[in-house]
């Protein structure tokens, strides 16, 4: 499958929405134990996921890309920014937000353009470490992260009162 990564323009909103949804709400409903629901819900979250979109595209340390198929339709996305700790001894890291791609497209390499495009803007930017995280009932995520060349390096917990 041939597909074109860019960077993500405002005219992508309503397609970014769709895909953010696709991650955070139809995809986290597949690998989450329901029980675990309470511990990562929203109030109202169809505008959170629509305010986060309108974050990312209005903040210009975000880099947000997507992935069109030769027919221009999105087909994934990644997000990130950099972070800099000057008491850090690798101060400048990369931190990979969303990476989303829609199931019939996966498989085909567009997951890794989508990452690689990313790591090439953190290179430019001085980074030298890239972090992320994932659910850790998400196995499929998790060993993509692995195949990539992550190392699992925090676990945290959380406990409804």
């Amino acid at each position: 499958m041939t597909v074109t990564v860019r960077q993500a323009c405002l005219g992508d909103r309503e397609e970014l929405i769709a895909l953010h949804r696709a991650l955070y709400i139809e995809h986290r409903s597949q690998v989450m134990p329901p029980e675990l629901e309470p511990l990562y819900a929203y109030r109202r979250f169809e505008e959170v996921l629509a305010e986060d979109v309108g974050a990312m595209l209005r903040n210009p340390a975000t880099a947000l890309l997507v992935a069109e198929d030769e027919e221009g339709r999105a087909v994934g996305y990644v997000s990130g920014y950099v972070r800099h700790d000057p008491r850090r001894l690798l101060s400048r890291k990369g931190v990979l937000g969303d990476w989303y791609v829609r199931p019939p497209h996966r498989g085909a390499g567009v997951g890794r353009q989508l990452v690689d495009a990313l790591f090439a803007i953190f290179e430019g930017a001085g980074c030298s470490v890239v972090e992320t995280s994932t659910w850790p009932f998400n196995t499929a995520t998790r060993r993509a992260m692995e195949h990539l060349g992550f190392r699992e390096i925090q676990i945290v917990y959380r406990k409804e009162l």
